[in-house]
């Protein structure tokens, strides 16, 4: 009788351990492909410039691809030879969810530029201070690929359809 306890207890233990393991090694493998998945293919970089008077003046879209820098020529649609803006931005994700950005932009109708380096919180806009540049600036950053992507098109979708 002590005999088949023993075994059944240690079936038991086996089928109960077993499983647990089981549940570790799942969630383990749900965490490395959300990991793979999410912001693989680099940062979405929203910049919106505005003028003194609080006009538009270019709003640039760009994925920065990880540990590579992006550049963005913006170009007058009346002369196309006329240059408006300069954009380069290279991202670094941090450890803390963080993301880092380094930024160079150039206004070259009022010959200005500025650069710099600035941490942001994903999702979440900052105020940009871009120095001797006449214009404020906003920054926003979002993972690629990822659900905050796929808000921030459908936002823009609307946004350009109303």
């Amino acid at each position: 009788m002590k005999t088949a306890r023993a075994i059944a207890v240690v079936m038991l233990a086996f089928l109960v351990g077993g499983s647990s393991a089981e549940v570790a090694v799942q969630t383990h493998r749900a965490l490395h492909r959300q990991k793979s998945t999410t912001g693989e293919g680099g940062d979405l970089v929203a910049l919106e410039l505005r003028g003194e008077g609080g006009e538009v003046i270019a709003r640039p879209r760009l994925i920065a691809p990880p540990g590579r820098a992006a550049h963005l020529i913006l170009r007058d649609p009346s002369d196309p030879r006329r240059v408006r803006l300069t954009l380069r931005v290279e991202t670094t994700r941090e450890p803390t969810g963080e993301v880092s950005v380094d930024y160079e932009v150039s206004l070259p109708f009022e010959a200005a530029s500025a650069a710099g380096r600035v941490s942001v919180t994903q999702g979440v806009e900052l105020a940009l201070d871009l120095g001797a540049l006449p214009v404020t600036a906003t920054l926003l950053t979002v993972p690629v690929p990822s659900a905050a992507f796929d808000a921030f098109l459908e936002a823009e979708r609307r946004i350009r359809h109303t």
